[in-house]
């Protein structure tokens, strides 16, 4: 098909045709005016979509459009940095995902009133240490459960969400192959046994500690403690 008949036949073949890598550069600048939005979404999202082109789109009337290029690896750090002062809080959620946006950005970003943007920068693989360690004590306990998980998260902050009021937030640092063997020691004492559990599969826990974990009450506090044993024997 030439482009005049990619243009003018239906949703479903445009749709196709945004989506694909291998559309040449200017079917995707005129698919990019597309009346329908989810049409623009597709070359937004589309890696092989120009930068002048996704300059444009990121200023589309459409929040999902926006989405998408801020999603976009390919979009330029001055670009990404106007979007994450977009209105739309999902905008500005996938800015702090994309691994272009700067770390500066990242910072501000874990200030946003919106728990689930603050959420979305920890799970960027260039999140500051320090930006880390503030959202270790953010409110919400989605976020601090993400701090939790992250291997690039210090040793010295997993140390204080061993403390967490929340279990799943212990949980998490019990199952984070960074935590230090002293701290997987005291999670062994847990009150929950969702946190033993974990304690109970970690790699790192001491031998003396799973050997007690076998021992446990919990069914399954005891079946994890035995498959770790197994598996260091081999």
């Amino acid at each position: 098909m030439d482009k005049n008949e990619i243009l003018n036949s239906d949703w479903e073949v445009r749709a196709k045709v945004a989506k694909n890598p291998n559309t040449p550069a200017d079917v995707l600048t005129e698919l990019a005016k597309d009346r329908d939005w989810y049409i623009r979404s597709f070359v937004a999202k589309n890696p092989s979509t120009s930068a002048d082109v996704l300059t444009e789109l990121a200023k589309d009337s459409d929040w999902e459009v926006r989405a998408k290029v801020a999603g976009n690896p390919n979009m330029l750090v001055d670009v990404l940095t106007e979007l994450s002062k977009d209105s739309d809080y999902i905008v500005r959620c996938f800015v702090a995902r994309n691994p272009n946006t700067p770390t500066g950005v990242l910072t501000e970003l874990a200030k946003d009133s919106q728990w689930v943007v603050r959420d979305s920068v920890v799970s960027s693989p260039k999140a500051p240490t320090g930006v880390l360690s503030e959202l270790a004590n953010d409110i919400n306990w989605y976020v601090r459960v993400s701090v939790a998980e992250n291997p690039s998260t210090p040793v010295d902050v997993l140390t204080e969400l061993a403390k967490d009021s929340d279990w799943e937030v212990r949980a998490k640092v019990a199952e984070n192959p960074n935590t230090p063997a002293d701290v997987l020691t005291e999670l062994a004492k847990d009150s929950d046994w969702e946190v033993r559990a974990k304690v109970a599969e970690n790699p790192n826990t001491p031998a003396d500690v799973l050997m007690k974990l076998a021992e446990s009450g919990n069914s399954v506090v005891r079946k994890n403690a035995a498959k770790n044993q197994v598996q260091r024997s081999f």
